[in-house]
This record gives C-alpha cells, structure tokens and sequence, in this order.
C-alpha cells in the first residue's frame, strides 16, 4: 500500500501540452473547412442568381421577342442578395445577353457570367483560392 500510495495521479505536463497542440491543429482544421464551405455556399448564391436571370430572360423573350436590360422586370432584388451585384448587357439586335454576377464584400474579385445558354461561368482566379 505504501508504494501506491507515494504514486502522484494526474497528467504529466508533456501529456497535457500534446492534447493542447492536437487540439489546436483539429481546430485549425475545422476553422479552415468552415470557412470554404460558406465561400462555397457564397457562390452557389452567384450560380442561382444567374440562373434566375437566365430563365427570367428566356420568359421575357417569349412574351416581347428580345432580352431585356431591366432587373426589375426580370425580378431581381438587390437586397435580397447581399455578395452579388448583377448586371446585364444585350446586345444591339436583342438576341443575347450577358449576365454578370460580382461579388462585393467578402467575396471581392469573384465574377461570374451566363449567357442564353444558361450554363453559369466563374471567369476568376477565385475558384484557385479555396
């Protein structure tokens, strides 16, 4: 009993600097993945909003035979989407247009576009950084 008893319980200073630097390194890891899942979510807003404004042209050209520029018509509101700006070009006969998506905020320098195809393009190095 006596050798039991001179024994110390509890954890060496080693042992507790180990779990603190696994602990860390889990939780830069979790802060990282975190962080590239709502850039990503952040982008498909980009991929929705035009792909919005693509089906919205193809009813608009169906109802009057041309594109439009106005967003309004095309039902597009600005405060309902905060990283994106949108804007549209057509082109002079009214029978293409580019959609363009920019990210303002934390998602500065990202871009995207679509044209009456329909197909989303990030045209950035944006997609490079996550």
């Amino acid at each position: 009993m006596t050798l039991r008893a001179s024994r110390n319980r509890g954890f060496t200073l080693v042992e507790l600097m180990i779990v603190v630097m696994v602990i860390g390194i889990l939780a830069t890891l979790a802060i990282y993945e975190y962080r590239h899942m709502v850039n990503k979510a952040r982008m498909t807003q980009a991929q929705v909003i035009l792909k919005h404004l693509q089906t919205a042209q193809e009813t608009i050209r169906e109802d009057i035979g041309r594109y439009t520029t106005d967003l309004r018509v095309l039902g597009y509101d600005p405060l309902r989407y905060t990283y994106y700006v949108v804007s549209v070009t057509v082109d002079n006969t009214g029978n293409d247009f580019l959609g363009v998506a920019t990210g303002i905020g934390p998602m500065t320098g990202d871009r995207w576009t679509i044209t009456k195809d329909g197909v989303p393009t990030q045209d950035n190095a944006a997609k490079l950084m996550f």
